[in-house]
Order: C-alpha cells, then structure tokens, then sequence
C-alpha cells in the first residue's frame, strides 16, 4: 500500500510541485492584498478625517472672518462719517453760520461721497479680511497637521498679521474719503440744486463718478487696493520671516486680478443696491401725482445695457440731497445701506468661493 503511493507520488511529483507553487502563492498574494486593502481602508479614514477637520477648521475660519469683518466695519463707518462730516454742514446751514447756497452744494457733495466711499469701503474690508484670515487660518491648519514649530504663527504674530489693516481706519480712510470727494465735486459741481432729476439721471451720476474713479490708475481703490489698507513701508516694519512671507502671499493676492475683478463686480452691485434704495422715495412722486408702486429692483439690470421702463418722477436736487444724506447715519438700522451692504458682502457667494479657494492652496 505504502509503496503504491509512493509511486503515486513519485509519479506525480512534478504536478504536486507545482501546485505547492500555486496554493502558496495564492496564500501570499491573498495575504499580500488583505493587507494592501487594510492599508488602502487606513489611508481612506485617514483622508476622510483629515477632510473631516481641514472642513471643520475652514468653516470655524469663516466664522471667525465673518464677526472680525463686522466689527472692524463699524470703525469704518464712523472714520467716514468723521471725515465727511455732512452732519456738521447742517447744523451751519440752521445755524446761519454757512452761505445757503455754498452750504447746499457742500451738502451734495459730502451726501453723495459718503454713499460711495461706503460702497467702496465695505468691498474693500471685505475682501482684504477674507484674503487675511483665511490665509492665516490656512497656515495655522497646516502646520498643525505636521507639528511645525519653525513656522508657526504663535498668538502674537497672529494679532501683529491681522492688526496691518488698522492703518485702513486710521488713514486709508481718510485718503479714501478725500479721492472719491474730489471725483464726486468733478462730476456734480455741474448739477445746480433747482436741477430736476429722474433716478435715471441720478443712475448716470453714480454711473459718471464709478467710470471716473476706474479711470484713475494711480488712486483706483480696486486696482491699488493694499496701498489703502496697509503702511506703504510694511516690510521695513516686520523682521519676523514668517510674518514676511504670509505678508508677501497677502500682496500677492491682493493685487491678483481674480480679486479685482471680484470688487468691481460687487462696487457695481453696491451702486445698484443703492439706486434701488433711493428709488423708492421717488415712486410717490409721479408727475401726475399717482403713486407708482414700481420700484425699482437689482434684476432690472442698472449698469447693464438692457432697455428699462424708468421712472419718469422728477425731483429737485436740493430735495434729493437730504435723501442721499440719509443713506449712511449713525445709527444701523436695518434701512441703513451701510448695514444692508456689508450683509450682502458677507452673504456673498463668490466672496465666500474666494475664500474657499485659498483655504485650498495653503493649508496642504
């Protein structure tokens, strides 16, 4: 018996070989891959709570340049009312201490410069803070994930980063207010105040001083947008590389042309926003005295070439300043369009995709 099967074997001594081979090798490969797929699945949860975090970081990040971006704007706010101060003209105008008619025209002039300095302003803030706390927020989630001590933005260069646009409130206002002051005088010192206007004409006058303020390369806030927010003698002021280098990729954004054409697109917005505000004090002034209850609206398409019905109300110019004036107070409510705009900012879709975008590029 013993000997048949070892002629079996010998027999078939080949074929046992290699089928030792086989069942072997399908041992080691179904081993080999249990393990790759284990390592796979790792690297899968791996990635998924990295994802999980990085997802959790960013929206913590947003929240964050969402509440820094509301309070800093109060302080905008009132540096413009400080410096167009159009409040101060008219107490001198009841007082008698003001020619009537040079006050009037000042009155115009500061009224509508304050409505389109907040325009810009606001823009202005909030691209600059979105570009700034996400990118900070995008290094910080970085070097968290690989313990980088060499390159961390400690608590300290973190408020010195994010305390470069205070010199926005304290001067870029002031040399902002005085820009748009200058370009608004060029367009209106031509509009007499018994001049009658439609909200077309009034369309054309925002339209005139956005054209004019695009046209000037070397002041246009959109186009020199960190020359308004930041000390021109930056980098002479931080010695920190680290602070240098989140700086350096601050300008370099700041001045990249997806961010302006993104502020030129929401400055058009905010004219719109406007004229749609203002448009409702005309709609009971019909020249047949019927009251009209067509307002004006953002989608009718103002700045845009499609054909609109206007209104065709009138009103004096001298009747329209105290209009304009009321646009921006102190207070904030909810008329206010200072309060309105910045919501609209902060709401806004491709600011919150720009942002997106950055926390993207930096934080890998």
């Amino acid at each position: 018996m013993f000997s048949g099967v070892k002629k079996f074997i010998n027999h078939h001594k080949r074929k046992f070989v290699f089928g030792g081979i086989i069942i072997g090798g399908i041992f080691v490969i179904s081993k080999y891959t249990q393990k790759k797929i284990q390592e796979w699945h790792q690297r899968e949860l791996q990635d998924m709570l990295l994802r999980t975090r990085r997802s959790q970081h960013f929206e913590g990040t947003e929240k964050s340049c969402n509440q820094t971006i509301t309070s800093v704007s109060s302080c905008i706010k009132n540096s413009i009312l400080t410096t167009l101060d159009s409040d101060k003209i008219i107490n001198d105008l009841k007082n008698g201490t003001i020619d009537k008619i040079n006050g009037w025209n000042k009155l115009k002039i500061y009224s509508i410069a304050k409505t389109v300095t907040i325009i810009y302003a606001k823009t202005m803030i909030v691209a600059t803070l979105r570009v700034q706390v996400t990118l900070m927020g995008a290094h910080m989630f970085k070097n968290s994930q690989v313990n980088e001590m060499i390159n961390n933005l400690d608590d300290d260069k973190q408020q010195k980063y994010l305390t470069l646009c205070s010199y926005f409130v304290d001067n870029g206002i002031q040399k902002l207010c005085l820009f748009i002051k200058d370009k608004v005088d060029d367009i209106v010192k031509t509009v007499s105040l018994a001049d009658k206007l439609t909200i077309r004409d009034l369309e054309q006058i925002y339209r005139g001083i956005m054209s004019s303020i695009l046209a000037d390369e070397e002041n246009n806030p959109v186009k020199n947008l960190a020359s308004y927010m930041f000390d021109c003698n930056i980098d002479e002021s931080i010695d920190d590389p680290v602070l240098k280098k989140i700086i350096n990729e601050t300008l370099d954004l700041m001045e990249s042309e997806e961010i302006q054409q993104l502020m030129q697109s929401s400055v058009r917005k905010g004219f719109v926003l406007l004229i749609d505000h203002i448009s409702e004090y005309f709609n009971d002034t019909d020249q047949n005295g019927i009251t009209n209850k067509n307002s004006l609206s953002m989608k009718n398409g103002l700045f845009s070439d499609l054909l609109v019905d206007f209104n065709k109300a009138t009103m004096p110019m001298a009747k329209i300043i105290p209009i304009i004036n009321s646009q921006v107070n102190e207070s904030s409510s909810c008329n206010d369009i200072s309060t309105v705009w910045l919501q609209n900012l902060i709401d806004d879709d491709k600011f919150k995709t720009f942002g997106a975008n950055i926390y993207e590029a930096f934080s890998f």
